[in-house]
C-alpha cells in the first residue's frame, strides 16, 4: 500500500515538473520572439537612419532615390552626374545629405546681355532675367526698358536687352523771330520796297522734357515757354504805283522798275568784233536789224521782246540783243555812233519794263 502510494506521489511530482519545464519553455520562446522583432526594427532603423530619400533634378527630369551617401558630391558620382566647368549645384557640392534633399543641377548656357548699347556674352546658371541681373550687380530704374520680364525663364541663346532711359528738365532762351509788316504806299512805284522800320528778334525762356535712351535724345516735349523780351516787328513800304509819265507826257502802265547798270554799243567791230560784210553785222539775236530804240538785256532779267522806258534818255526801247557781258542787271543801250557810245560810258539808271 505504501509503495503504491509512494509511486503516485513520484507520478505527481514528476508531472509537475513536466509542466513546469514546459512553461518555462512556452516563456524563453515568447522572450525570444520579441528579441527577434526588436532585432528586426532595429536592423530597419539604423537601415533606415543611414538610407536618405533624395530628390535629384538635372537635365529637364527629376529622380526620386535613397542613398547612403553622405555628400551632394557623393550622390552625383554614384549616379554618374557629370558637372561641367561652370554648371552649378544647389545645395553645394559639400553639403551633407538628409532625408528628403532636394538638388538641382543646373547647366550652365549662354546668353547675349545689351547694356548701355554695347552686347557681351554672358556664360550662367541663373534662373530669371532678375537673377542674371542681380548677378550681374545690374540696377534697373522705373524708367529703364528691358525686352523681357524680370520673371521670364532665361534659355539658351537669349538677348537681353535693357536700355537706359532719362529724363531731364532743360530751361534755355531762345530768339522770337521779328515779322514782318507791309505798308502800301500809291506814291512808290510797283515793285519797290523801302525799310521804315527794322526788325529784332525777342526772346523767350523755355523749358523742355528731354528723354534720353542709352544717352542718346529720342523726344523733346516743350512743357513751358514766356516771353522775357518782345520781338520788334520790320515795317517796310510796298510800292503800289504801276504808271509813268514819258517825257512826252503819255501815261505808260508798267509790270516792275529795275535798278540796272547802262552801257552803250554800236554795230561796230569796237562793240560786236564784226565789220560790214560779216555774217550777223547789223543784225540783233532777235534777228532784227540794229538801229536806235534796241537794248541788249541779259533775258533771264528782262524777257526779249520787252519794252522798257529809261528815263535817262526820254525813250522807250525794245529788248531784241544780248550781249556776252550782258549778265544780271546790266543793259547795252545802242547808238548809231561809237563817239556818243563812248561818251555815255556807264551809268546807274531806273528802267521800267512796260506793260
Amino acid at each position: 500500500m505504501r509503495l503504491e502510494l509512494k509511486e503516485k506521489v513520484d507520478k505527481l511530482l514528476e508531472f509537475k515538473k513536466v509542466e513546469k519545464l514546459k512553461e518555462i519553455l512556452e516563456i524563453k520562446k515568447v522572450h525570444i520572439t520579441i528579441i527577434s522583432i526588436v532585432l528586426v526594427l532595429g536592423c530597419i532603423g539604423i537601415y533606415d537612419a543611414l538610407n536618405n530619400k533624395v530628390t535629384i533634378a538635372f537635365d529637364n527630369k527629376k529622380e526620386n532615390v535613397r542613398t547612403f551617401s553622405k555628400t551632394v558630391k557623393e550622390l552625383l558620382e554614384e549616379k554618374n552626374i557629370k558637372l561641367g566647368k561652370n554648371d552649378k549645384v544647389l545645395p553645394g557640392l559639400n553639403s551633407k545629405l538628409k532625408d528628403n534633399t532636394q538638388i538641382v543641377v543646373r547647366r550652365a548656357f549662354e546668353v547675349d546681355l545689351v547694356l548701355n548699347g554695347q552686347t557681351r556674352k554672358i556664360i550662367t546658371t541663373e534662373n530669371t532675367v532678375k537673377d542674371l541681373l542681380e548677378k550681374e550687380n545690374i540696377t534697373i530704374s522705373k524708367l529703364d526698358k528691358l525686352n523681357f520680364p524680370l520673371d521670364h525663364k532665361l534659355r539658351k541663346n537669349d538677348q537681353i536687352k535693357l536700355v537706359r532711359v532719362q529724363e531731364q528738365i532743360v530751361t534755355q532762351v531762345e530768339e522770337v523771330p521779328f515779322g514782318v509788316e507791309t505798308v502800301y504806299d500809291d506814291n512808290l512805284d510797283v515793285g519797290k520796297f523801302v525799310q521804315v522800320q527794322k526788325g529784332s528778334n525777342g526772346q523767350k525762356e523755355v523749358t523742355y522734357k528731354i528723354v534720353l535712351n542709352d544717352g542718346k535724345e529720342v523726344s523733346k516735349t516743350l512743357i513751358d515757354e514766356k516771353v522775357i523780351l518782345d520781338p520788334t516787328n520790320e515795317i517796310v513800304k510796298k510800292g503800289t504805283k504801276n504808271f509813268i509819265v514819258t517825257s512826252r507826257g503819255d501815261v505808260r502802265r508798267f509790270k516792275k522798275t529795275l535798278d540796272v547798270t547802262a552801257t552803250a554799243y554800236t554795230a561796230g567791230f569796237e562793240s560786236t568784233g564784226k565789220k560790214p560784210g560779216d555774217s550777223g553785222y547789223g543784225k540783233t539775236y532777235m534777228g532784227t536789224t540794229v538801229r536806235p530804240g534796241v537794248i541788249a538785256v541779259d533775258p533771264k532779267v528782262i524777257p526779249l521782246g520787252s519794252k522798257v522806258y529809261i528815263p535817262y534818255i526820254g525813250k522807250t526801247c525794245t529788248a531784241e540783243d544780248i550781249g556776252g557781258a550782258i549778265k544780271g542787271n546790266k543793259i547795252d543801250i545802242y547808238m548809231s555812233e561809237l563817239s556818243k557810245a563812248k561818251k555815255f560810258g556807264r551809268k546807274k539808271l531806273k528802267v521800267y519794263i512796260l506793260e
